[in-house]
């Protein structure tokens, strides 16, 4: 019982951010594009917000000149053991500086955990207890766009320094593991491709 609502609450998550996302990208002033920013990306990150992987997509929300912004959602599923039944929805939002091909690029996300099988540790003692916790997740890094094709698309890659900062469910007290991430994807949309 307690896994389908949480099965229902995260798919009306999922479809409430898909749909802002969609609709503050129709709505925030995504126009006057220069030097090739994509509108869409996709991609796996290795390390990252995740703990180990995560999938990803991304849609670009506003862009100004040298700046622009994006929206992000991602997923990790973890079945590698009894106490890692667990899924991890990365959402957040970054910001790049620059133009070209090369990009500094920052952001904040949260990474929401939901454990579908708690672990017993002891008389009346779980993994996690709820089964939901956040974690916020700072990034700073470096973002590569490759040159559009004449479809629009081209290649993405991007190294961050992601540490994930939540509260330690075994001391009570504030938990801070220094983490970084590599991911390698795909743009698509790119008003600047290559004219065939």
């Amino acid at each position: 019982m307690r896994a389908e609502v949480v099965r229902t609450l995260t798919t009306a998550i999922l479809l409430l951010v898909g749909t802002s996302f969609h609709s503050g990208a129709q709505t925030l002033f995504v126009k006057g594009a220069t030097k090739g920013t994509p509108d869409h990306v996709a991609y796996l990150e290795m390390g990252g917000i995740g703990y180990y992987y995560t999938l990803n997509y991304e849609i670009k929300l506003l862009q100004r000149s040298a700046f622009a912004m994006f929206g992000r959602i991602g997923l990790e599923y973890l079945p590698v053991r009894q106490a890692d039944r667990m899924v991890h929805l990365p959402i957040g939002a970054s910001f790049t500086i620059g133009q070209k091909k090369h990009r500094i690029e920052a952001g904040i996300a949260g990474l929401f955990r939901i454990d579908f099988s708690p672990v017993a540790f002891g008389e009346g003692f779980y993994l996690t207890n709820p089964p939901t916790r956040i974690f916020l997740a700072p990034s700073l890094g470096w973002r590569f766009h490759a040159k559009p094709n004449e479809y629009g698309e081209s290649f993405f890659l991007r190294v961050m320094f992601t540490p994930l900062i939540g509260m330690d469910v075994f001391k009570s007290m504030p938990y801070f593991l220094p983490h970084a991430g590599i991911s390698v994807g795909r743009t698509w949309n790119n008003p600047n491709r290559k004219k065939g």
